[in-house]
């Protein structure tokens, strides 16, 4: 059936067009993206199918909910919260106000992780994402690997909810448990695991003051790093040493130019092979390390 049957008032072409305009504007960058998105999930058509009907009529109705969103985006309100999802990985996650978006640069640090933990994905192994927010990095690994377990730790409650809402989207409930606390406080000095990967707060005060304004929208405890941006990682490389199996790996994201402080800990923490791998942009975003304690 064809998606954009309904469509009767107002050429699609020209919608786009004007609200392109009109989010380039505003300073909005991937303004053409951002309105196709819209009206993907609007029309539940595929971007193709949009510019395949692109002299199609828009119907009323369609075009109020469209304005709608595009008003509050030029608020600056992130899109992915609009839309209540994002792209991730495999995956396209809830979201919502209550978690941080999931990023791109993220995606790095799943590669890398799927990378060392090899290509068997019948192998059993116990991990634990220490701030999982919409549990995008367990989801992807969840998927992945059949066999492996995972525990989502976030001190957000809002937050773990919106990651239970992901775990029942694939079907992972029974593979994952969910724990609500500060770092390794809510564990016992026995628990361990084979992996602990994170993405933690790594804003800086400084940071802070000219970020972006969509960012101002997410949870700043998500975001906010203390005032150089590595509290989490002193806290973690600290705390993982007595959580993780013997050989481990501890995972990390890392904000611009704060990959080489973090090595400099793990190699005095006592971690070894400690690696480092670029974004696209050749911005050292991830430093893993092995715990041979």
């Amino acid at each position: 059936m064809n998606c954009l049957k309904k469509i009767k008032n107002g050429e699609l072409l020209e919608l786009i067009a004007w609200s392109r305009a009109e989010l380039s504007r505003s300073g909005i960058e991937e303004a053409q993206e951002e309105c196709e998105r819209i009206l993907m999930k609007l029309l539940g058509c595929s971007r193709s199918e949009i510019y395949l009907k692109e002299h199609e009529l828009v119907a009323s109705g369609t075009r109020e909910r469209f304005l709608a969103l595009l008003e509050k985006r030029l608020g600056r309100i992130p899109l992915a919260y609009l839309l209540k999802e994002a792209d991730f990985w495999q995956e396209t996650l809830y979201v919502d106000e209550r978690c941080l978006i999931p990023r791109p640069e993220t995606e790095i640090l799943v590669e890398q992780v799927l990378k060392a933990l090899g290509k068997n994905a019948e192998k059993k192994f116990s991990f634990l994402d220490i701030g999982t927010g919409s549990g995008a990095i367990a989801v992807a690994i969840l998927r992945v690997f059949k066999n492996a377990t995972g525990t989502m730790l976030d001190i957000s409650g809002e937050a773990l909810e919106v990651a239970q809402e992901n775990l029942k989207r694939y079907v992972l409930e029974d593979r994952a448990k969910r724990v609500r606390g500060d770092l390794f406080e809510p564990f016992s000095s026995n628990e361990k695991w084979d992996l602990i990967v994170s993405n933690p707060p790594y804003l800086s005060e400084k940071d802070w003051e000219k970020v972006q304004e969509e960012l101002k929208f997410e949870p700043k405890r998500a975001l906010d790093g203390g005032k150089d941006g590595l509290d989490f990682y002193r806290k973690i490389i600290r705390g993982a040493k007595g959580h993780l199996t013997s050989g481990g790996l501890l995972a990390l994201e890392v904000g611009q130019g704060q990959a080489e402080e973090v090595s400099t800990w793990l190699q005095a923490a006592g971690y070894d092979n400690i690696q480092r791998f670029d974004d696209h942009l050749r911005v050292q975003r991830v430093v893993m390390a092995r715990g041979n304690f």
